[in-house]
């Protein structure tokens, strides 16, 4: 038999807020760190990974204060090994500037406490972006361990960015968990090892090979090492075990392999390890307010707070640090992928909605100061470096609107706009970009290109993973076409259109937007109710090439569909090491962020959105973003493109989305590609348009420019005192700032004048190195803003169905007679029979339990209007604490007795 070393890696995976909200599972984190702290005492050099990150302990503290020095104490004898994240973000779905504010809030935390960690921990993310590496680097992290989207069976690789900078990574195609739980079943412990090292050494390059003892919301860790320290005459001599953690196992692997083989881009496949597309179109109204919230804290209020900052206002660091927290918190990947309880979701609405507001007043603030000795009249304030130009309607007037970078810029005066509400059959609209005409269908023909219908089909999946149904049909306009605005330069044209299904009502008011700019803009109040059913707004462009996304801080190319996948039944080998969710047949939903484009090299067709995130392509050039897709169980059995389970067996009826969203979506279809940056001029321009001001301020000042580049812009803040810029440069080629600055790192430390950005690369900038003297507020507010984002996401009207919950706890009932007579049956059964007895037990009897937690959920739900919002979302129910963890402890006895009887049953 070959030799073998079993690199043994203590971790836990914190689903922090999944089948319940943190306000029960942060109560478990002592007792975990109670643990941890016997542990050290016994073995001095035992270590134990919280998730890479460090989300948990800000959990704990808040829950009991008293443990920090303890903590303290763990991560200076390296017992805990803290970040380098704040938490575990899903990183298709968060914007980047988020990404990088999780890594910055990662790295203080750490050392705050003293914590040094070097190494990535992705080990439960649904897919990889391209920019991994590159952001990896930026903050000295040297290796990552991932897990899910990776193409290729490989257990180490040089992952390469676009950039070109690689990462050494760890690829745990077979799980996170393998060697969890050992002495729980201790007379089968060894028999685990032997199975683990059989089955996974022909994939190993060296003798070497990691084994994980861990699982979700682990409340009593062990000490496997020492375990088998006791037991070592019982191994087998050619199995030698070793301590570990990630960053010991990947510098002594890194040494030990010269030449690896390279992957290149993101990584999203589902083949050896589900992605889960569905949760990129699940609750869409969460992805909505979070981008919603991202912007109004990274694009503008941040910026214009370092405006204010320059007219005397101080700038509030922590406050801002504070929300960003906030943000990231939602950003957890069963949290922002919609693939948790109600309450979850709720909760976080709860938080998103308290955010915008306070956000919006600290804005309100910095215009004041922005604009305090300004002449009187109307205003452009932008954050955006490009140059803009558009066209703004305000009452019965439009106001062609013209800034040169980020400052304010005074606005010539109106155009009086008529508002005739006028019904015709069709309408065209002609500029120096484009012919349009709008059918009496409500579809817009630009040349060969018909945009803009939206189509209802049916849905057969679940919260992770969408399936389509048969059955399909195209909304129907209701009435005729109706003008609301119109001027030479500028008119809105409104529609409404609806569906009627068995049990499901759609119903959407569509707003075309046309005026002298490239883009065609599209508002869809888009409101529903029913289950079964996904919303797509379908744009065939006509346009030959290929699909292009816009992800974080890239643009990246992709097929129509993804069909390197396994089948459903593997060989023996294989399906002894895969053990989790696989994607089957083929994907065609994938994540985007901001824009997909059709292009060919030379011309191309491109729809941006604000907010949305999943999109599905043809060959011939039709781009689909899915608005909504409604369901209502967390996971179902038995799914056509997904095998296996992807979660609890939960009720969830607020995926179906039963509320009116405001999507907002523009094309462009002009002779341009992705590496020209007027379309990242334009993307820019759209997304993050000038607020408009009205100043009733008494100084002279009409303009002020503080910044002007032609690269996209992910933040302007101040951090330790210093203003920083951060530009990324998403094109292939090599691009020219307008003026020398001094590069930093993401901190703010100098290193070198530069001029220049690098194709894909994301640059931090000090642009001004003294600031004012901090002044008082002006007396008056001088300033309203007339136009500037609004909350976009109406009031869930959905509530649980009384049926489903009786049908719910009907089979629980039947769960209980099962296991009563399995109960039996172990009191007489023999010793080779008894574990997988005992499997089929605690698979059963979490089962049970899933049906009682949701029960318990949906019929506090229904109960829910005799509380306030806080009180029901942030109030611990002890019946729910009980139940939870009782579900948490099967969970973990199931999983555990999963690897039990795959290894009693190895041949």
């Amino acid at each position: 038999m070959p030799s073998t070393t079993a690199h043994i890696i203590n971790h836990t995976h914190w689903d922090r807020e999944w089948f319940l909200t943190s306000v029960y599972t942060s109560q478990w984190i002592p007792g975990l760190i109670d643990k941890l702290e016997e542990l050290a005492i016994e073995n001095p050099n035992y270590q134990y990974l919280l998730d890479g990150q460090t989300l948990m302990i800000e959990d704990l503290l808040k829950l009991a204060p008293s443990y920090k020095s303890r903590v303290e104490e763990l991560v200076k004898n390296g017992n805990l090994i803290i970040g380098p994240y704040y938490c575990q973000p899903d990183w298709r779905i968060t914007g980047g500037e988020s990404l990088i504010r999780n890594l910055l809030y990662g790295w203080e935390d750490m050392q705050a406490f003293g914590g040094a960690n070097s190494v990535g921990w992705l080990v439960d993310t649904f897919g990889h972006i391209t920019q991994t590496p590159q952001l990896h680097r930026l903050f000295d992290l040297d290796a990552v361990f991932v897990w899910r989207g990776v193409p290729r069976l490989e257990p180490y690789f040089q992952w390469q960015g676009t950039d070109g900078q690689q990462l050494f990574t760890v690829d745990l195609f077979g799980g996170y968990r393998n060697l969890y739980g050992i002495t729980h079943t201790p007379e089968i412990a060894v028999k685990r090892l032997e199975a683990e090292t059989a089955k996974l050494r022909a994939f190993y390059p060296t003798e070497d090979i990691p084994l994980f003892d861990g699982y979700d919301l682990e409340q009593n860790p062990e000490d496997p090492v020492s375990f088998y320290q006791q037991h070592a005459s019982t191994i087998p001599k050619n199995i030698q075990i070793k301590e570990s953690s990630p960053q010991d196992f990947a510098r002594e692997l890194s040494r030990k392999l010269h030449r690896l083989p390279a992957i290149t881009g993101e990584l999203n496949s589902g083949k050896y390890g589900a992605t889960f597309p569905g949760t990129l179109s699940t609750r869409t109204y969460l992805k909505i307010m979070n981008r919603d919230c991202e912007h109004l804290l990274y694009k503008l209020c941040e910026p214009l707070a370092v405006l204010a900052r320059l007219k005397g206002r101080a700038y509030n660091a922590q406050q801002y640090e504070t929300w960003g927290r906030m943000l990231l918190k939602n950003t957890v990947h069963d949290c922002i992928c919609g693939v948790s309880i109600d309450q979850v979701h709720e909760k976080m609405e709860f938080s998103y909605n308290n955010l915008f507001q306070a956000v919006r007043k600290d804005i309100r603030k910095s215009l004041t100061y922005i604009l305090k000795d300004f002449a009187p009249g109307f205003y452009a304030v932008s954050a955006n470096p490009f140059a803009y130009h558009g066209w703004h309607a305000v009452d019965d007037n439009v106001y062609h609107v013209r800034t040169n970078g980020i400052g304010a810029w005074k606005i010539a005066g109106p155009e009086p706009l008529e508002r005739p509400n006028r019904p015709i059959k069709t309408f065209e609209w002609r500029n120096d970009y484009y012919l349009a005409t709008v059918a009496p269908d409500g579809a817009v023909q630009m040349g060969e290109a018909k945009l803009g219908y939206l189509v209802v089909t049916e849905e057969c999946g679940d919260t992770y993973s969408d399936e389509a149904g048969n059955r399909r049909s195209v909304c129907n306009i209701n009435g005729p076409l109706i003008i609301e605005q119109i001027n030479a330069h500028y008119c809105v044209v409104r529609y409404d259109c609806s569906l009627l299904w068995d049990g499901v009502q759609i119903s959407a008011t569509v707003r075309l937007t046309f005026d002298q700019t490239p883009l065609l803009r599209w508002q869809i109040d888009l409101d529903s109710r029913g289950t079964n059913f996904r919303v797509e707004m379908v744009f065939e462009t006509a346009q030959p090439g290929e699909i292009y996304a816009g992800m974080p801080f890239d643009v990246v190319k992709r097929p129509t569909a993804d069909r390197d996948l396994l089948p459903r039944q593997l060989e023996n080998k294989l399906a002894r090491v895969l053990l989790g969710q696989r994607e089957l047949n083929e994907v065609k939903t994938f994540p985007f962020q901001d824009f997909v484009s059709v292009s060919n090299g030379s011309s191309s067709a491109v729809v941006f959105a604000r907010g949305i995130r999943a999109y599905q392509a043809e060959d011939n050039g039709t781009i689909s973003l899915i608005l909504r897709r409604a369901v209502e169980w967390l996971t179902e059995a038995d799914l056509k493109h997904r095998v296996g389970d992807a979660g609890p067996f939960m009720y969830v009826p607020d995926a179906r989305c039963e509320r009116s969203i405001k999507h907002e979506i523009a094309v462009m279809i002009a002779e341009t590609t992705l590496n020209d940056v007027s379309i990242h001029k334009l993307n820019a321009g759209f997304q993050n348009p000038p607020v408009i001001v009205d100043s009733r301020g008494n100084g002279e000042q009409t303009n002020w420019q503080v910044l002007q580049e032609n690269l996209p812009l992910s933040c302007l803040h101040i951090y330790d005192q210093k203003i920083l810029a951060r530009f990324y440069n998403p094109t292939n080629k090599k691009q020219t700032f307008e003026k020398e600055y001094l590069k930093t790192d993401v901190r703010g430390i100098p290193e070198a004048p530069i001029k220049e950005i690098s194709a894909k690369e994301i640059m931090t900038v000090q642009i001004v190195e003294t600031s004012p003297v901090i002044t008082n507020s002006p007396d008056e507010q001088p300033v309203t803003a007339v136009i500037w984002p609004a909350w976009r996401v109406g009031g869930n009207q959905g509530n649980p169905d009384p049926q489903i919950i009786e049908q719910l706890e009907a089979q629980i009932t039947q769960l209980e007679t099962r296991l009563a007579q399995i109960e039996e049956k172990l009191k007489r059964s023999s010793i080779d029979n008894w574990h997988h007895l005992q499997h089929t037990y605690y698979v059963l009897e979490r089962e049970a339990y899933e049906l009682r937690v949701s029960v318990f959920l949906n019929k506090s739900k229904l109960a829910a209007a005799e509380k306030s919002k806080y009180e029901y979302l942030y109030t611990p129910d002890p019946e729910l604490a009980r139940l939870g963890l009782k579900l948490n402890e099967l969970r973990i006895k199931r999983r555990i007795y999963d690897y039990v009887v795959e290894a009693l049953t190895e041949r």
